[in-house]
């Protein structure tokens, strides 16, 4: 935006520019045990700001580029990195306000060291904020764990950076944000104020833990196969979020009945604009369709959409538990088998109740071994697997069952003296009886005598079979050696 005929203090920037330097010596997972987080940042930052090499005149006019060009003084391979996609040579990378942006990617690569005057007084304050709040810095940190090159890592922060700013630029995020300013009391938006408001909503919201953790499942499920290069295997992946965050607004016709003086029944349609939730289906936006599939992909995400409803079409074969532990039964099944196969939507591989408690059991031991570079997801993992070896549980702990306080949440709305309570305590009793006769011959008929038997749940589940796997960990005899076969 142009002020006076001049172009603004580029605070784009500081949302959009992968300053690696930043992100891997500032991290905050770097910070000793028992430290506050923040505070170590800002230390970090001071002792990047106080490096020899950064001009530091004492004497002159505050030079408030500073707040904007300290990134790629920080970081010398920035600017080169710059230079290639200001001249079309990273012509897929995305370009945010294209009126004016070149302008300011010139600004950057035309600026000299020796030409900033005295610095201003909170720039290690700024800096630190964009340590912890700035898009692009979260994914820079995020992708590090990734086998890639620096410049794919800011090339494909760029592109999430982008996503970001294209969602807060949402007017429905933007009212959403500024209601903020109203509970701090300043008084509402003020000029430049706004991209304070986002780096605060992101460091405040934890963004880079939510990055973090929805890295490691997409990339988990492109990075498997040694045929495909880690650096396409981060695109794609990248790919994937970036998608997910921006809303993609569509709009839902909801039809209210009423009756007027002549006791005729009137039929009007309102149609509303949603942001944050969709229903699973054929959805038409506001300049493309959205299928199913999509919106599942959307759902899968720790972005909007934050609410999914679905008809008897979404209980069977598809996914939905990366991000969901809560399912709401409006409508009971007629059969024991549908309501597993609803609640197994959310009950699945590394399910989001399971990371809860793994997170909550291993998280403090997984920071003190962290080490920079490294997926902390990972290592949490890798953590409680250990130690279900160790006492030799299932295999199916940690990554589908690990005991912990969050729990996958069944909701059924059953209103008093209604059909839906009988049928509920139905329900579960004939599930516990489905679970003894599965994999039996003739299972609906041995269902429907156990269920005549009205047996109790805890004698059921005595009979059930268990067939899960388990680990038993024995000695290796020396006929059992590899070298003696």
């Amino acid at each position: 935006r142009a002020v006076c005929g001049e172009r603004s203090r580029h605070r784009l920037l500081l949302l959009m520019l992968p300053c690696l330097r930043l992100a891997d010596t500032a991290h905050p997972l770097s910070a000793p045990a028992g430290h506050d987080r923040r505070a170590w940042v800002r230390s970090a930052v001071e002792a990047l700001l106080d490096d020899p090499a950064l001009p530091n005149p004492e004497d002159g006019e505050v030079d408030h580029r500073w707040e904007w060009a300290a990134p790629i003084l920080l970081d010398r391979g920035l600017k080169r990195f710059l230079f290639k996609w200001r001249h079309a040579e990273e012509e897929d990378l995305p370009r945010p306000n294209p009126e004016v942006f070149g302008s300011y990617i010139e600004d950057l690569l035309n600026l000299r060291d020796k030409d900033l005057g005295r610095r201003p007084e909170g720039l290690a304050d700024l800096l630190t904020e964009v340590a912890l709040g700035s898009p692009a810095i979260l994914a820079a940190r995020t992708l590090a764990s990734a086998p890639i090159s620096d410049d794919a890592r800011r090339k494909q922060s760029v592109r999430v950076a982008d996503a970001f700013w294209r969602m807060f630029n949402r007017p429905a995020v933007i009212k959403l944000l500024e209601q903020l300013t109203k509970e701090d009391g300043s008084g509402g938006r003020q000029e430049g104020y706004y991209w304070r408001l986002v780096l605060r909503y992101c460091r405040d919201g934890n963004l880079q833990s939510v990055l973090d953790e929805a890295w490691h499942l997409a990339w988990e499920q492109h990075a498997w196969s040694p045929k495909e290069a880690p650096e396409a295997a981060a695109a794609r992946t990248v790919s994937e979020l970036v998608q997910a965050v921006e809303p993609r607004p569509s709009r839902v016709h909801a039809n209210t009945m009423s009756a007027d003086g002549s006791n005729r029944i009137q039929r009007d349609e309102v149609r509303l604009r949603t942001d944050f939730a969709l229903r699973f289906g054929d959805i038409r936006t506001e300049d493309q369709l959205i299928n199913p599939d999509g919106v599942r992909a959307a759902f899968n995400t720790p972005f909007r959409p934050f609410l999914l409803a679905s008809t008897s079409v979404g209980q069977e074969g598809l996914d939905f538990h990366p991000w969901c532990h809560r399912l709401v039964h409006w409508n009971l099944p007629g059969n024991p088998v549908d309501l597993e196969q609803r609640e197994g939507r959310i009950h699945r591989y590394k399910g989001h109740a399971v990371r809860k408690n793994v997170a909550a059991r291993h998280a403090k031991e997984a920071l003190a071994r962290w080490k920079e570079r490294e997926d902390l997801w990972s290592l949490i993992f890798r953590l409680a697997d250990e130690r279900a070896r160790k006492e030799q549980q299932s295999d199916l702990i940690p990554h589908w069952i690990e005991v912990g306080p969050c729990r996958v949440e069944r909701y059924v709305p059953l209103l008093p003296y209604s059909k839906e309570i009988e049928v509920f305590r139905r329900l579960k009793r004939q599930l516990a009886a489905y679970r003894v006769v599965f994999g039996q011959p003739r299972q609906e008929e041995l269902l429907a005598l156990l269920d005549q038997g009205n047996l109790n749940l805890d004698q059921l589940r005595e009979w059930t079979v268990d067939l899960s796997p388990r680990t038993v960990h024995r000695p290796i005899t020396d006929s059992q050696r590899p070298e003696n076969h």
